[in-house]
């Protein structure tokens, strides 16, 4: 089974990465071992997100597994955030296919977001760009998909539908490279929140993620 890898981020945080190159029923059969959870396959009706789904949970399995963690399942909120049944971690997911990424930290929320490099991100930007972060994007297709990319992950600490990419999750200007840090913060009701975050652009993808 193609798990990429597995990274230590830190002390208590970890990162998977799976790239899909099995067939269905491959994926299937090896969550159908684990867990009855395969159920909720009837959700999707393409049968690409029921290979990103099955990927996702053998990927969670593969960390838990790693950090001796027992796997019971996986469970989300109001707002769609996921949990890990009767454990402690929390944890992050996000897909692209043919790529799955999970970021799992022992104690703390976590954030992580996986795109592909896709030209429409020029036409939306004004969407969740503020004009200080369209002007340092400056409709470079890799570093609005690192700005996406980096908002996404906040975004997903903080599990709220109410937060809106341009006015409430800002993304500090910053130079282009293969890999880096980033600065962002949450701004809700008058408090901030501050946060580090690293990214990566690879050659077929794009991926942030938070580091503390």
């Amino acid at each position: 089974m193609p798990l990429h890898k597995i990274e230590k981020i830190n002390s208590t945080r970890f990162l998977a990465l799976w790239h899909i190159d099995e067939s269905y029923q491959d994926l299937f059969e090896a969550v159908k071992k684990e867990t009855d959870e395969y159920t909720m396959l009837s959700t999707f009706r393409h049968e690409d997100k029921k290979k990103e789904w099955l990927a996702g949970r053998l990927t969670i399995m593969a960390l838990c597994q790693k950090l001796n963690l027992t796997y019971h399942g996986v469970i989300k909120d109001e707002h769609g955030k996921p949990y890990l049944k009767n454990c402690d971690a929390e944890i992050s997911l996000s897909h692209s296919y043919p790529y799955v990424s999970i970021l799992l930290d022992l104690k703390t929320d976590v954030g992580i977001d996986l795109e592909q490099k896709k030209a429409k991100l020029i036409k939306v930007q004004h969407k969740f760009l503020t004009e200080e972060e369209a002007e340092n994007a400056n409709n470079a297709i890799e570093k609005l998909g690192v700005y996406w990319c980096a908002k996404e992950a906040l975004y997903k600490i903080c599990s709220s539908e109410k937060l809106s990419f341009k006015d409430n999750i800002r993304i500090a200007p910053f130079d282009l490279d293969t890999q880096g840090k980033l600065f962002g913060k949450i701004i809700v009701n008058g408090i901030t929140k501050s946060y580090q975050l690293e990214y990566r652009v690879e050659e077929n993808y794009i991926l942030a993620f938070n580091i503390d």
